[in-house]
C-alpha cells in the first residue's frame, strides 16, 4: 500500500516477504538495484563503495568499487584512529569531572565545618559560588553525555568487517565490478 509523506513522496510500507520462494526471488532483485545504485554512486562521487549482504540461505555477495579488502582495511583503520581516539576522550573527560566533582565536594564540607565551629546551632547558607561551579559541571556532564551517547551510536552502527568471506574457484560471489 502506497501513501504520501508531507513533502508529496510515495511512501511504501515494507513487510516482510513470508514465502520463501518469493523472498528468494525479492532478495535477488533488490540485491541487483542496492549493487547499481552502490556502483551509479562510486561512479558520479568518486567514493569508494563496499557491500556485503547474506542471502537469505546464507551465501555471501559483495560489490565493491575496488575491493572488498581494500574498502574493508580502510575502514578499520579509519575506526581504530577515530573511535579509539573519540571513547578515550570521554572517558578521559568523565574522569576529569569526577575528579572536579570530587574536588567541589571537598571545598563543601570544608566550608561548612568551618561555618558549624564559627557560628554553632546556626543554618549553613548556601554557596552562590558553589551553586555556579554546579551548573557549570552540570554543562560539562551533558557534552560528555552527548559525546558517549555518538560513541554508543557508532558502536551499534558498527561492522565486524575483520571476518570477509573466502570464495572458493569458480563460486559465484555475486561481485560487480
Amino acid at each position: 500500500m502506497a501513501r504520501r509523506t508531507s513533502k508529496g513522496r510515495q511512501k511504501i510500507e515494507m513487510k516482510y516477504v513470508e514465502s520463501k520462494e518469493a523472498r528468494y526471488v525479492t532478495f535477488s532483485k533488490r540485491k541487483a538495484s542496492l549493487f547499481r545504485k552502490a556502483e551509479e554512486f562510486s561512479t558520479v562521487t568518486g567514493a569508494d563503495i563496499g557491500v556485503l549482504l547474506f542471502s537469505p540461505s546464507g551465501k555471501p555477495c559483495s560489490y565493491s568499487s575496488t575491493s572488498v579488502e581494500k574498502i574493508t582495511e580502510k575502514f578499520c583503520e579509519w575506526k581504530q584512529q577515530n573511535v579509539d581516539e573519540g571513547k578515550s576522550s570521554v572517558f578521559q573527560a568523565f574522569d576529569d569531572l569526577c575528579k572536579d566533582i570530587q574536588d567541589e565536594n571537598e571545598k563543601e564540607k570544608r566550608r561548612e565545618l568551618r561555618y558549624k565551629v564559627m557560628y554553632p546551632g546556626a543554618e549553613i547558607p548556601p554557596d552562590k559560588e558553589r551553586s555556579e561551579k554546579l551548573v557549570e559541571i552540570k554543562l560539562r556532564l551533558d557534552k560528555i553525555n552527548e559525546a558517549a551517547k555518538n560513541h554508543i551510536r557508532a558502536e551499534r552502527l558498527k561492522f565486524d568487517l575483520n571476518v570477509v568471506p573466502e570464495y572458493e574457484v569458480g563460486e559465484s560471489s555475486g561481485t560487480h565490478h
